[in-house]
């Protein structure tokens, strides 16, 4: 059993920029890039690093030199600053907008930044167009601009609807409220709506468990994210638990509990597993943005905070970062990545899923894996984390609730073998 549990994605893939940054810069890469057809399907994210209310527990730095009054005409220049070059005019097959909280944006910012996205950009007509929302600004007139706009994925973050532990995790409004909301979005169409779901915060009982996932059911949710509270220091959440309340949350037991509960009851309920921490139902969530994202694609960041990654230079939007150049309008805080890296990151992004043809990946980054693996997967397996089926190596239940350590023991083993061998 691992003593600590990698709870994020991002543990799972924490050595790979290193290995694979090139020794190229941006500003010599860019300009054959954008002058050129897109080499890879594209998606577009949008950040809004604002929110209406700071949850109690998240660390994140919400920028002060940013007026959200007028935001909106930062995203919007930042939209049609791209729209000259060739790279830009290939099919974009998902948008997201992520933040912070992209509806703390009124309906008319929301609408103008929509309007400027299907004026610059060919939008694919089956695009998958997302939305990160609260229930408390998914209103009747933010819901008329997203529909308006295109908007046909909503993610809702409910966290819980429990009254109590609401008012603790520094969510507004009441359970039956934030239900409703997602259940109005629902009604008008959206039916791909998905909510994210915080499971073994302080002092959290079965009981509360139990009543957040029969809402759900009853709701009928396209998918449901759910996370185990990660305890940041300097958050008004850390300071005012005390230190017994701490050391609970450590507890590796009690949050598998909760997390196999949680598996099961939604799993009775036709929920089957689409990332490690991503339940589905009935086909209707597939999350294409990161399926594109993170099976060898390109991501378009637009806004204060946004990442992406213009085929191999990935980068990171600051408002207090420049441009690369006049001639070439990206983010200069990026680098250039041997194209590696987007194998690798393929690679972990099926294993997310909880599945990987070690046959098929073999031939893709020419490293025998079932080899490389091969003393990794007999302890594993002995541990009940894994199972083989033929080429196919499978996580278990046990471990799925420990995905992100096994991937990232599988990864480093690449890692340390050869970094030239992914190299074709």
């Amino acid at each position: 059993m691992y003593n600590v549990r990698y709870k994020s994605h991002h543990d799972a893939s924490r050595s790979l920029k290193s290995k694979y940054a090139a020794s190229v810069t941006g500003e010599a890469y860019l300009p054959n890039v954008l002058a050129g057809p897109a080499l890879s399907r594209r998606v577009i994210y949008i950040h809004v690093p604002f929110c209406n209310k700071v949850c109690s527990f998240c660390p994140f730095h919400r920028p002060d030199m940013l007026d959200r009054r007028t935001y909106h005409n930062v995203l919007i220049r930042e939209i049609r600053k791209l729209r000259g070059f060739p790279y830009m005019q290939a099919p974009i097959d998902a948008v997201n907008f992520g933040g912070g909280t992209p509806t703390s944006l009124s309906p008319a910012q929301v609408s103008a930044v929509l309007s400027a996205l299907h004026e610059t950009f060919a939008i694919a007509p089956d695009a998958e167009i997302s939305v990160e929302t609260s229930a408390t600004e998914l209103t009747d007139e933010m819901l008329d601009a997203l529909i308006s706009g295109g908007v046909n994925r909503l993610s809702v973050g409910i966290q819980t609807f429990d009254d109590g532990a609401r008012k603790r995790l520094g969510r507004r409004g009441s359970g039956a409220m934030a239900a409703s909301r997602v259940a109005a979005a629902m009604e008008r169409g959206i039916t791909n709506t998905s909510v994210d779901l915080i499971y073994h915060y302080p002092g959290q009982t079965d009981e509360q468990l139990q009543n957040d996932l029969y809402t759900l059911r009853s709701l009928d949710v396209a998918g449901l994210s759910f996370y185990s509270l990660m305890l940041h220091e300097k958050t008004p959440l850390y300071r005012r638990l005390s230190d017994a309340e701490k050391q609970a949350l450590l507890d590796i037991r009690r949050e598998k509990e909760l997390f196999v509960r949680i598996l099961d009851t939604l799993g009775e309920s036709g929920y089957r597993m689409l990332e490690l921490t991503k339940l589905v139902k009935d086909g209707r969530d597939n999350y294409n943005y990161m399926e594109i994202r993170h099976s060898g694609g390109s991501c378009i960041a637009i806004g204060h905070g946004a990442g992406g990654n213009i085929e191999n230079y990935f980068y990171h939007n600051s408002a207090g970062e420049p441009d690369i150049s006049e001639r070439i309008p990206v983010s200069s805080r990026g680098r250039v990545f041997a194209p590696a890296y987007r194998e690798i990151d393929a690679l972990v992004y099926t294993m997310q899923k909880g599945s990987v043809d070690l046959k098929r990946w073999s031939k893709r980054l020419g490293i025998d894996l079932a080899t490389l693996f091969s003393d990794a997967i007999s302890r594993l397996g002995a541990d009940g984390y894994v199972t083989i089926c033929g080429d196919i190596l499978l996580l278990t239940q046990a471990g799925v609730f420990f995905g992100n350590n096994i991937i990232s023991e599988l990864i480093d083993r690449i890692l340390a073998e050869s970094q030239d061998a992914v190299f074709h």
